[in-house]
């Protein structure tokens, strides 16, 4: 197995590897790569959709999405179809997956069935740099707030993806995070902000109230200097911790089809900073 850094930041891609016979020093192998550089990639991975969920079952329990459908025989997986000159509206901004629930997914897994020739890669940035970077008096006000987040089950995604929403009429219940999150692997802290589609408000703020502080956030973790980019090839795994990273996937491709297939690894519920500890 080799493991080669992708940017300065975060990311590294793996080859050397068969994830459909994968040992034990392998795995973890792998599970420390992860947490090193947050996202990982490996290429070259002809899984069938029941070697994909066994993999994902060696990191946890898998999450189901409480707003999308799976796959017909294989739930665990959600298919994200785009067809060629369809506008792509899922993930096409800056997230974390499953922000809106109480115990966000620890992992998402992306495998890629069909790429464009060119173009379709996706976007990641750091949230323990972007923490790190802020000013003591920042970070001070930052470990005492929290946000409350709600699913869209409107129109930001395509009509395709939208016919998987489950209950659309159904309001989507909100969940509450610290802003600053402490990763319960590393003990590291993470700027846990979102997209303000889905990232709303502050608890005991309104929206407008919200949105200056909330925009500067989502401005300042995505500074180039914290990022990395994956590009896919049909049978790349890509791997990533949402307990550090935000990601985008990148609208550039019209004309070309994209499918990839997404399992998530359900995760526990996000922990804060005492604010009497900062700073430590």
């Amino acid at each position: 197995m080799e493991i080669q850094p992708i940017s300065g930041a975060i990311g590294a891609e793996i080859t050397g590897v068969d994830l459909a016979a994968l040992e034990v020093d392998e795995f973890a192998a792998l599970h420390k790569a992860l947490l090193d550089y947050g996202v990982i990639s490996i290429h070259g991975q002809a899984l069938t959709a029941d070697q994909q969920i066994a993999f994902a079952r060696r990191w946890g329990d898998i999450h189901a999405h409480p707003y999308l459908s799976g796959l017909d025989g294989n739930p665990e997986i959600i298919e994200i179809v785009k067809e060629a000159g369809e506008p792509n509206r899922f993930g096409a901004h800056w997230h974390t997956d499953q922000v809106f629930t109480p115990a966000p997914a620890m992992a998402t897994m992306l495998l890629a069935r069909e790429v464009p020739p060119v173009g379709g890669d996706t976007l990641f940035t750091d949230l323990y740099a972007a923490y790190d970077a802020l000013s003591d008096g920042m970070k001070r006000m930052a470990c005492r707030l929290r946000t409350v987040n709600t699913y869209d089950k409107g129109t930001t995604r395509s009509k395709r993806m939208g016919a998987k929403v489950l209950e659309p009429e159904k309001e989507a219940v909100p969940a509450v995070h610290p802003l600053v999150r402490v990763h319960p692997e590393t003990g590291k802290r993470a700027l846990y902000i979102n997209d303000t589609r889905i990232m709303r408000r502050f608890e005991d703020m309104t929206e407008a109230e919200s949105k200056p502080l909330l925009d500067f956030f989502l401005t300042h973790e995505t500074r180039p200097e914290f990022t990395c980019r994956v590009r896919w090839q049909v049978g790349t795994l890509g791997l990533w911790d949402n307990r550090r990273l935000m990601h985008l996937a990148l609208d550039d491709y019209q004309g070309h089809r994209r499918v990839m297939h997404r399992i998530t690894i359900k995760g526990t519920p996000t922990i804060g900073v005492d604010p009497s500890e900062f700073p430590t």
